[in-house]
């Protein structure tokens, strides 16, 4: 492999999402051999416990880039987390030339279009055949899923637990914390960062956008939640979009492991971009799933809710446990803001 293939592979695995933006990835080259790995210092947040969050950006990562090199005849199989006694190294891959890599990869062109789009509403239907494509996708990852309410009961169950989910996070003051602090306020809101949440990408309506951001202070918080605001914003930030936009899905995995979670980031990756060459605008939901895993330390006041939480998740997509849910739908313009991304050279180094 020369420089400028490297580089692509990398820059198609750093166009993956990430939970907050966070891009919790390293890389180390050693000839055509690469490292990845979850970056320290961008990883381990209290909603990232046993880096759950990581793993599945990790797997989105991955899979970004596997799809790259195959667009340019390359084939590897990676080895996942190389070492037990290296909980940060993800993956091991090796990459080779492989003429049967030589069709199309039409994944690869949605690898830079692929955005999240927090706005509201989104038209529909999204159409059986579409929804058939994003299950091939799910399930050509080993043991992934799609789940799809199928009975307005189903829905109806599957809003209340995102709301719930949602409405914990300004609830709890650690996950508050967590929360407010990847958000750059300092871009202000018509510009992105690269790196961190830009108030531009959060889609908060102009009249909100004051409150929303004196939201951040803890205090201000904790006095509003008083008058019930954290179920006001659940309702906001969950429940209403979903409820007026046509599709939603859930990825199941089959077990709660590192390597289950980061093939769940793989399985996201695909079905997120088989939904951007659909034409399907897609915000994703991870908190439901996360917080339901029962991993996440927070106050104890809060465990009972946690508790009830994947109860209900659980009895909706069983056997298997959800992770992530997305929502669906029809826009009627990309866009206009959208995450940087961090220099290139800030992930890593060649050798």
């Amino acid at each position: 492999m020369n420089r400028q293939t490297k580089e692509g592979i990398l820059r198609a695995g750093i166009a993956a999402p990430s939970a907050d933006n966070s891009q919790p990835w390293r890389f180390a080259w050693c000839g055509d051999d690469l490292d990845l790995r979850i970056d320290a210092d961008r990883s381990g947040r209290v909603s990232d416990t046993r880096y759950v969050l990581s793993d599945l950006a990790a797997g989105a990562c991955l899979e970004n880039m596997l799809i790259h090199a195959r667009s340019l005849g390359y084939a590897a199989d990676p080895q996942i987390f190389p070492r037990d006694d290296d909980e940060l190294w993800v993956a091991r891959i090796r990459w080779r030339r492989d003429p049967e890599c030589n069709a199309p990869q039409p994944l690869a062109d949605a690898v830079e279009l692929r955005r999240t789009d927090r706005r509201f509403p989104w038209r529909g239907p999204v159409t059986t055949g579409a929804q058939a494509r994003l299950d091939a996708q799910a399930r050509s990852i080993p043991g992934q899923r799609l789940w799809w309410p199928r009975t307005p009961r189903e829905r109806k169950v599957a809003l209340r637990v995102i709301r719930r989910a949602e409405t914990l996070r300004f609830r709890s003051p650690t996950l508050h914390a967590e929360l407010f602090s990847s958000i750059r306020f300092s871009a202000g809101w018509r510009t992105a960062c690269e790196e961190g949440l830009a108030p531009a990408t959060l889609a908060v309506e102009p009249p909100l956008r004051p409150v929303f951001q004196a939201l951040r202070r803890p205090t201000v918080m904790t006095t509003l939640n008083r008058l019930g605001a954290a179920s006001a914003l659940g309702w906001r930030s969950a429940w209403l979009p979903i409820r007026l936009s046509p599709g939603l899905c859930l990825l199941v995995i089959p077990a709660t492991t590192r390597s289950d979670v980061l093939a769940c980031g793989r399985a996201l990756q695909r079905v997120w971009l088989q939904a951007t060459l659909d034409g399907l605008s897609v915000q994703p939901y991870a908190a439901p799933g996360v917080l339901s895993l029962g991993l996440v330390p927070i106050e104890p006041s809060f465990q009972p809710a946690l508790s009830r939480l994947g109860s209900a998740l659980h009895d909706l997509c069983a056997p298997g446990y959800g992770l992530v849910f997305l929502r669906l739908g029809y826009a009627r313009s990309a866009p206009r803001a959208r995450s940087g991304r961090r220099a290139l050279a800030s992930f890593g180094a060649f050798e």
